[in-house]
């Protein structure tokens, strides 16, 4: 067998004991990845995005091969490490953004590692695809789809009114009294309408369009011109206001059809089609805003160049056995803590809860929600009532429980569904709440509103003997209470009631149900 036969073997070799740690590492992560492109309409763009990754490394191919090779094993080493960190901790943490990442962070490790930065640099574009296909925390996908929903409303406010259609508009809920009729009908303009569900492929198309008419290719970041480079970004900044204003326009379509037709004009199957219309419109905006770019945007007229320059002499072999070695005790160690069994506390069911509640009696039966709804919350255990006060005054609380984090059913903070459901959420605070042994515990208050409704909000997570007003401390302490207690179960308590006209007042009642409840708890959320 000659030297370029067993190199090539060799290589073949190390590439599939490459793949398969890499897969037994990640399994896990990539199946749920791929269950969430296939059912979250958000990203179902991630289904594609492995096919354009495939097709961009075949048209590179001939850059690949001419770059010379220079591994950098430092940084690769320390990717890789950091790499199977991160996996582990969201893992252990139930942090599913934290887990997709490492696994990014993992494949340019390996790069750096094997190639060096001047193959990475060619691989950016492939790996900005694979970052934008990554679902990202809902704590800062509400902050980007709240200003959508509230502009998209805005905007779709004012078409109507130019087609004499009165409405009248509470955050993000137009309220309109078709033709004819005494009812009025709410569209609620959620994320699928404000422009949120169409605005992280956008970007993704974006790019892919921008990188896929390139004029030059000269060595740049991801192979690109400057002027190519520059029109890619352009785009995916431009897929922003295009998802923007099309969605705002399916919401202006409907609002009008519901004024002449009523409210089968929601239900219908013009909110099906409009939804396609959206997507073919804001994909026509962004080929022309492309070819608008195109003529604006002109680099200087080069002769194609390889990237980077020839490759000068045979790249160095890097040990490859250690790596697969270290993937797959990697793999061995998330795998054991996922399959782990938890300490199951004992602990009473919440529709146990006490009727009364120091001064507060629990007023008509348990709250339950619909099935839709249970099955976003995913909890093992909630409740949700009323209690009221003697003078009169309402309480409703909530307690979400999870009997365990690992599988990714996890705490659904009000930051991220209040908004959602038309709620806006004002002057935040820490407030502490006293127990009656003593003890205090700090909680998140918000005064919420929507429409007539002015609220006093407090909430707060409790488990595993702690309180926390803070998500993010909460996740660190679940991590280590996983490793140390084998223990990741916990709940989110929330209160509301009434601010009225006197903001202070409400606020010592949600304050004194809170500590209430929470003195209560420790038999149903166990210490």
């Amino acid at each position: 067998m000659d030297e370029s036969t067993k190199q090539y073997k060799n290589g073949i070799a190390a590439a599939v004991g490459l793949s398969a740690a890499l897969a037994f590492l990640y399994s896990s992560v990539l199946f749920k990845l791929g269950y969430d492109w296939w059912n979250d309409e958000n990203y179902s763009h991630g289904l594609l995005v492995p096919f354009v990754i495939a097709l961009i490394v075949w048209r590179e191919w001939d850059a690949f091969k001419s770059v010379a090779k220079k591994p950098a094993i430092l940084l690769g080493v320390s990717a890789i490490a950091s790499a199977v960190l991160l996996l582990l901790v969201g893992t252990l943490g139930a942090e599913l953004f934290t887990s997709r990442i490492s696994f990014v962070l993992m494949i340019a490790g390996l790069v750096l590692y094997i190639f060096g930065a001047r193959v990475l640099n060619i691989l950016v574009v492939p790996f900005a695809l694979l970052l934008l296909a990554i679902p990202i925390p809902q704590i800062i996908f509400n902050r980007i789809a709240f200003p959508l929903q509230i502009w998209a409303s805005q905007m779709a406010v004012w078409g109507m009114r130019l087609f004499e259609v009165p409405t009248l508009r509470k955050g993000n809920v137009i309220d309109i009294l078709p033709n004819g009729s005494t009812q009025t009908v709410s569209l609620e303009v959620v994320e699928a309408c404000s422009g949120i569900r169409s605005l992280m492929t956008l970007v993704t198309l974006g790019l892919i369009l921008g990188y896929f008419t390139r004029r030059y290719e000269n060595g740049g970041l991801a192979n690109l011109a400057k002027a190519d480079l520059l029109r890619c970004g352009l785009l995916m900044l431009l897929a922003v206001p295009i998802a923007v204003l099309t969605n705002a326009a399916r919401v202006m379509g409907t609002g009008i059809l519901t004024y002449h037709y009523g409210k089968q004009a929601v239900d219908g199957t013009w909110h099906d089609v409009s939804g396609w219309l959206v997507y073919v419109a804001a994909l026509a905006l962004l080929i022309g805003a492309n070819l608008l770019l195109k003529k604006l945007i002109r680099g200087r007229e080069i002769a194609e160049t390889k990237a980077f320059g020839p490759a000068d002499g045979a790249a160095p072999r890097m040990p490859i056995l250690p790596v697969i070695l270290a993937m797959l005790i990697g793999g061995i160690a998330v795998n054991w803590f996922v399959t782990r069994s938890e300490a199951e506390p004992s602990r009473r069911p919440l529709n146990e809860l006490a009727r009364s509640l120091g001064d507060w009696d629990q007023r008509g039966n348990e709250i339950r929600f619909d099935p839709g709804v249970e099955s976003v919350l995913r909890t093992s255990d909630y409740t949700m009532r009323e209690y009221m006060l003697p003078s009169g005054r309402i309480g409703n609380i909530y307690v979400g429980y999870y009997s365990s984090q690992r599988t990714g059913a996890t705490y659904h903070s009000p930051q991220n569904c209040l908004p959602g459901a038309g709620w806006v959420m004002k002057q935040p605070q820490v407030v502490e709440i006293p127990l009656p042994d003593g003890r205090s515990f700090l909680a998140n208050k918000y005064i919420v509103q929507n429409g007539i409704y002015n609220e006093v909000m407090i909430y707060w997570y409790q488990g595993r003997g702690r309180f926390e007003a803070s998500e993010y401390t909460d996740k660190i302490n679940t991590i280590w209470d996983s490793v140390t207690r084998r223990r990741t179960d916990g709940c989110i308590v929330r209160v509301m009631t009434s601010a009225g006209t006197d903001e202070v007042s409400g606020t010592a009642a949600a304050v004194d149900l809170s500590a209430r409840l929470a003195e209560t708890l420790p038999e149903f959320i166990p210490e």
